[in-house]
């Protein structure tokens, strides 16, 4: 197994970096017509910057490889989240604005649907030359492998010098992803299905297994939990019961939780009950970040 330099974080995330807006409403409405939003709120997106940020809440250090983002409202409320929790990272830019920070638009629902709308701008193509150095230094590292990604995070896991979480966010596995983690050393592979595909999740589980030969496969399958797949044996960990307030992040916040507890040592079944615990506490609560000026940040960039 490759072993990391000293001296990095424990967790270094992988992915893009964006503003989000989500907004909860009773339950869709149709075509042409509308609905009444019950809460809006801002948020963090993708999925690594909500993982780092659950990892150093929980107590582990984390640094984020992503994206840099503008000088916009967006940006100053996203580069605060990061700042406040104690998330390192490069996200600051080094120049004035340029097409704007990226923004998703999540719309949840009652029972639980979650559609978004994402603009990236171009962030794909900043990941395709961001410093992956942190990856050669951190204890355990995390990626995002969607399919939008696909190259960046390749990259990113032939850089990496530390145990992978791979996060396939729901996606099929590519061939450049498989290829370039079949050099690395694998603790966690996770990825998502609906509840209502609950029943696939072990074949899913033993497929993802017999190509990537990771240490364990974890599939969530929202308010059900999750399935853990390991050489030994497949094992389901049950969901906390809690208010829901809504549902964007939940997997992000499983795999910080996930990533924390596999650094303090804890066993596989332990890590994944952990995980559980985290994502359910992550989407029973709202987070408000506090924005600073566009002159502090200018300064902050500039200096």
């Amino acid at each position: 197994m490759l072993t990391p330099a000293t001296g990095g974080p424990d967790l270094a995330c992988f992915g893009y970096l964006a503003y989000a807006q989500v907004k909860t409403v009773a339950a869709y409405p149709a075509a042409n017509t509308g609905a009444q939003v019950d809460q809006v709120f801002p948020s963090l997106a993708g999925d690594a910057p909500i993982a780092a940020l659950t990892a150093r809440r929980l107590g582990s250090t984390a640094h984020l490889v992503s994206n840099r983002v503008s000088l916009d409202p967006a940006g100053q409320a996203v580069l605060d989240t990061l700042d406040t929790a104690g998330v390192t990272h490069h996200a600051i830019p080094s120049t004035t604005p340029g097409l704007g920070t990226p923004q998703l638009t999540i719309v949840t629902d009652h029972a639980g649907t979650r559609t978004w709308f994402a603009w990236l701008g171009n962030a794909v193509e900043q990941l395709a030359a961001v410093d992956l150095t942190p990856l050669t230094t951190a204890r355990l590292v995390y990626i995002d492998c969607y399919r939008v990604l696909d190259d960046p995070a390749a990259t990113a896991i032939t850089a990496s010098r530390a145990p992978l979480l791979l996060n396939l966010g729901g996606d099929p596995l590519s061939d450049a992803i498989a290829e370039a983690a079949s050099r690395r050393p694998i603790a966690f592979v996770q990825t998502n299905l609906d509840e209502r595909d609950a029943g696939h999740a072990q074949a899913l589980a033993s497929e993802l297994y017999a190509r990537l030969q990771p240490e364990t496969v974890v599939v969530t399958l929202g308010s059900l939990g999750a399935l853990g797949y390991t050489a030994a044996a497949a094992f389901w960990i049950e969901a906390p019961t809690a208010e829901i307030r809504h549902t964007h992040g939940a997997g992000a916040a499983f795999s910080g939780g996930l990533a924390h507890a596999y650094l303090t040592g804890a066993t596989v079944q332990q890590a994944v009950r952990a995980a559980c615990h985290a994502g359910t506490a992550h989407c029973a609560a709202i987070s408000l970040p506090h924005q600073r000026t566009t002159a502090e940040l200018t300064e902050e960039a500039l200096s």
